[in-house]
This record gives C-alpha cells, sequence and structure tokens, in this order.
C-alpha cells in the first residue's frame, strides 16, 4: 500500500501493548488467580487483552469490588518487580516509544503548553498504569502525558465509546476527528472508532497480527503497522521562521513523524 499522510492535534495512545509489554507479569499473576478462584485460566487470557480488571472480574468472579481490582493489580506490580529483579522482564517497553519519547522531548516547549499532545487512554486502573509506565521508564506524569484516561475513571470500558471521549474530554478544544488513536487490541480499536478518532493499529500486543488486521478492515480509514520503530526515520520541523529543523535518520521506518506547529502533528504512515 503507498504511504498514508494524516495531520493531528493530538495522538492518544493505549498502554499495554502499545507502549509497554506487561504480559509475562500479568500472565503469571493471572495464572494464580485463576488457580485460586478455579477459573479456566485460558478462557480469562483470551478474554483480558484491551479489557478492564473490573469487567473480567465481573465475568469470572463471583464478586467485582473496587478493592479486588485493585489488589489484583497491585499483585502484578509486584510480580512485575520481582521479575525485573530476577532478571526476567517484568514490564518492558515496546519497539517505537524511544523515538516517541525524543519527539516529545525535541518539541516540549510546544507539546506540554499548547494543543498537540501525547496523551495516554488504558483499560487499567490508574495503580497498574503508572506501575506499567514507570517500570518501562516512562514518566506517565505531566507534561510528558498530559492526559491519563484509567479504568475507573469511565463506567464503560473498551470496546465502549467512552474512554476516548474521556480522552477528548480531558483534552479540552480537541474534536474526533482531528485525534488519533494508537491501538494494538480490537476492543480498542473499536472504541477509539466509535469515538469518531483516527485509527492506527500497531501488532505488538499478544493479538494475532491477522486478528488486528480483520479489526481495520472494518474501520472506514483505518490503517495498520507492524510496530512503530522498524527503524526510526522521522523528522521534527518547527513552521516557524527561524526555528530549528531536527533530523534523525534510519531506514525503513513504518511511521514518519513531522511536527509542523505548535497546534498539529503530521504523521507519514507506511501500512502493512
Amino acid at each position: 500500500m503507498p504511504p498514508v499522510e494524516l495531520t493531528v492535534s493530538a495522538i492518544l495512545f493505549d498502554s499495554d501493548g502499545t507502549l509497554v509489554d506487561s504480559t509475562p507479569a500479568v500472565r503469571a499473576t493471572i495464572s494464580r488467580w485463576c488457580a485460586a478462584q478455579g477459573v479456566n485460566p485460558r478462557e480469562f487470557a483470551a478474554a483480558q487483552h484491551g479489557t478492564r480488571a473490573k469487567d473480567l472480574l465481573r465475568r469470572f468472579a463471583a464478586n467485582e469490588l473496587d478493592e479486588a481490582v485493585e489488589e489484583l493489580e497491585r499483585e502484578v506490580g509486584r510480580t512485575a518487580s520481582e521479575m525485573a529483579r530476577e532478571g526476567k522482564g517484568g514490564i518492558v517497553m515496546l519497539p517505537g516509544h524511544r523515538d516517541l519519547r525524543w519527539v516529545a522531548r525535541s518539541s516540549i516547549d510546544y507539546v506540554a503548553s499548547r494543543q498537540a499532545s501525547l496523551t495516554s487512554s488504558h483499560a487499567a486502573t490508574r495503580t497498574h498504569a503508572c506501575a506499567a509506565l514507570d517500570a518501562a521508564g516512562i514518566d506517565s506524569t505531566p507534561p510528558n502525558v498530559p492526559v491519563l484516561v484509567t479504568g475507573e475513571l469511565v463506567a464503560h470500558g473498551k470496546p465502549h465509546s467512552e474512554p476516548y471521549l474521556a480522552g477528548l474530554a480531558r483534552a479540552a478544544g480537541l474534536e474526533a476527528k482531528d485525534v488519533l488513536v494508537v491501538e494494538d487490541a480490537p476492543a480498542g480499536l473499536q472504541s477509539g472508532a466509535s469515538a469518531g478518532c483516527r485509527i492506527l493499529a500497531v501488532c505488538t500486543g499478544p493479538v494475532p497480527a491477522n486478528e488486528v488486521a480483520q479489526a481495520v478492515a472494518e474501520i472506514p480509514g483505518a490503517v495498520v503497522v507492524r510496530d512503530l520503530a522498524r527503524g526510526a526515520h522521522f523528522r521534527i520541523q518547527h513552521s516557524e521562521l527561524g526555528r530549528p529543523r531536527l533530523t534523525r535518520r534510519r531506514p525503513h521506518r513504518s511511521v514518519e513523524l513531522l511536527l509542523c506547529s505548535p497546534h498539529s502533528i503530521t504523521l507519514r504512515i507506511h501500512p502493512l
């Protein structure tokens, strides 16, 4: 497919499976939890990705108390810390985030104070979301993540549109058509599309690439790439006269980011 160019005012990122991978820590925790609850771990895992812990507990357990959700996700954090100490990973950054962080750092005076922004939306609670981002070396506080929407802040989780509508509401002044959602799970892709946002899918989570591609095929205008870092080739350029032009080049990038002004982010996407 030929490259696709689009300009947006903000990017709303899913976290787990898109920016970070907590799969090893989550699997270890869920395995213990399922054994204690008498739940089939394969059925739980099949329903898990992109779904709030609260919704999973409602489906697989007798109760869905907020305290139980918090404890389950705290246990994921403890497991991740133990695995990291043992050199087993636990929670790690996915390809592309280092480049995105370089983009934000190079233009922080614009991104922090103006409309163009990098934002994150999670199915997890804030406890797990912040722990996961921090464990992967991502500062989850503003201005690095100006808006953080987590599972307990919404009445309906993905695939409902509310998580991304909440992100739009917290980033005042944005219209859905001017916002790009970056997701790896079909539930999240449906959530972003239902909110009216533009969609970029990545194949970096536990969902097989063919299932991601199938979900994308059902969303008009959506595109899919393998990941955000197939070699980093992007440019950052401020449109005002006298602003420096910053470049970093490596071959074969899936997504080129061109920051044109304080109010917009332009991307050239090379779909699968």
